[in-house]
């Protein structure tokens, strides 16, 4: 019945989040957590590669991997548009098999909130297994102290002079003991006032709270672990970031 990160939905996220747009200032943070990385990066959810590319630019060594074989297509694009090659892998994140280790494995902004709660586990162990000795974790996490019950917003965003995306969001509801919240997002491709293409997903996101995401990175073998709220910028920001070693 649902379609998730389809081909409508990575046009979308094409369109309105080009490589090097920043969201909430996470490219520049990640880069100065990143910068002195002289080893291989793996960015989990890579996405359109909207944070590789500007990062590669930077002379980083990062690859990626998603399960959204429609984004990693995306981010070939993308890759060869700006004259970059760089590795990319389709895959589960609960049970990523790759052959190199990583001085840092990242996952900028929500997406690590996209990933099943009761996966959380078996995800972080195989970041851990992929992290060489010392190496670095760093990914974010967000409260949803923005979710309103019931709220429709519609935008409508165009592709061309005939065509566009009419992107149409409904905040279905928050589950207290699940710690989620759930969406139904509707993309529909318009051509010359006619709906060409149709695609819904059922969007949901899992939020933690700190100390619970911590004990979760020690069960798992992670130490050093630390965290930073809105990018340094914000102490009452719903945005967090963590940071673990694997030593």
């Amino acid at each position: 019945m649902f379609v998730e990160h389809g081909e409508l939905s990575t046009k979308l996220y094409h369109l309105t989040k080009p490589p090097g747009t920043s969201v909430g200032g996470d490219i520049d943070y990640y880069y100065r957590q990143l910068k002195n990385v002289k080893g291989k990066i793996l960015e989990a959810g890579v996405g359109t590669g909207r944070v590789m590319i500007p990062f590669l630019k930077k002379g980083l060594h990062i690859e990626g991997v998603d399960l959204s074989k429609e984004m990693l297509q995306q981010c070939k694009t993308n890759l060869a548009k700006e004259g970059f090659k760089a590795n990319l892998f389709q895959g589960d994140l609960t049970a990523l098999n790759l052959a190199n280790k990583y001085e840092a494995i990242i996952m900028p902004t929500g997406s690590f909130c996209l990933l099943h709660k009761v996966k959380v586990n078996e995800v972080l162990r195989s970041f851990y297994n992929h992290l060489e000795t010392n190496g670095k974790l760093i990914v974010d996490i967000e409260l949803p102290s923005w979710f309103i019950p019931n709220q429709v917003a519609v935008k409508h965003y165009m592709t061309d002079e005939k065509t566009g995306i009419l992107f149409t969001s409904t905040a279905k509801d928050m589950d207290w003991h699940s710690q989620k919240t759930s969406y139904i997002h509707r993309y529909e491709l318009v051509d010359s006032g006619g709906i060409k293409k149709t695609e819904i997903s059922h969007f949901v996101l899992y939020w933690y709270g700190i100390d619970e995401f911590t004990l979760l990175l020690e069960k798992c073998g992670y130490s050093e672990i630390k965290y930073e709220a809105g990018y340094g910028k914000d102490s009452g920001a719903s945005l967090i970031t963590f940071f673990a070693e694997r030593r």
